[in-house]
């Protein structure tokens, strides 16, 4: 009897080895079939948020010139350098201090120019940087990622409402279009660049940031209504003027957390 089992025990041990053999085997490959799909999901992942963060870094980097800096009640990188107009003005030519400082008016034009500069030279910075991707990786998510460039003119809420077209609303957007001419005019043609959106507009007396005159601080300092009157235009002047914003734009970049949350469902 014995011997009989004794006989029968290695095949049947054979044959529990080979059966738990295979079925390693079938699980190894289905995890590393799994792990393998987990680390191209990540990687996907990972790629997007570096294109994010490049662009993201990108714009930060103009806030640490003498042009730009970025205004966290408003959420937007501007241009740092007052620019003030005279009165019902929007030529370039026609800056407030052009009839108080010739010279000084002359910088502040400079000034302009070279943050138009700063701008041209920052997205092409990332054209170049991304475009060897692209190149490289035709399907990149770097096709996505621009630049949106908008120069806002603004107005001040001192009355100038002659007819549809002679109004602080018209009288914004020219000081915006004569900017953008006088950058051509010096070799800046933001609208020309591939990565960059270009918008001209006019807020009128409205935009976001704004002087907002302290009327019981000028009150204070007035000794009658003429001179309070006087004190409120210089002050509301201070918004005959422009803004440049620059705003990075991400497309069809998909890093949401549904995203994320549907990958975590699937490695499990």
């Amino acid at each position: 009897m014995n011997k009989k089992n004794s006989g029968s025990f290695w095949p049947s041990y054979v044959d529990i080895m080979t059966t738990l053999f295979a079925i390693m085997l079938v699980l190894f490959v289905v995890s590393y079939s799994r792990f393998k799909n987990k680390e191209e999901q990540l990687k996907s992942l990972v790629d997007e948020y570096e294109n994010i963060i490049t662009v993201y870094s990108t714009v930060g980097s103009i806030d640490s010139t003498a042009y730009f800096g970025y205004n966290k009640e408003y959420l937007k990188h501007l241009f740092t350098v007052d620019v003030e107009y005279q009165q019902k003005e929007y030529r370039i030519d026609k800056l407030k201090l052009d009839g108080i400082d010739k010279e000084a008016a002359d910088n502040k034009r400079d000034s302009i120019i070279q943050a138009g500069e700063l701008i041209k030279e920052t997205i092409l910075k990332l054209e170049k940087t991304k475009g060897i991707e692209v190149a490289l990786h035709p399907d990149s998510t770097s096709n996505n990622i621009k630049f949106l460039v908008v120069i806002e003119g603004q107005a001040s809420k001192i009355s100038f409402n002659i007819d549809d077209w002679h109004n602080n609303y018209t009288l914004s957007y020219l000081r915006a279009s004569f900017l953008n001419e006088f950058w051509k005019e010096n070799n800046i043609d933001l609208a020309s660049i591939p990565r960059c959106e270009l918008i001209i507009s006019g807020s009128g007396e409205g935009g976001v940031p704004r002087v907002i005159p302290n009327e019981a601080a000028l009150k204070s300092k007035a000794a009658d209504d003429k001179e309070f009157a006087k004190l409120w235009n210089e002050e509301e002047g201070k918004n005959q003027r422009f803004l440049i914003h620059i705003v990075p734009v991400i497309g069809n970049i998909d890093v949401t957390k549904e995203k994320i949350d549907a990958y975590k469902k699937n490695s499990y």
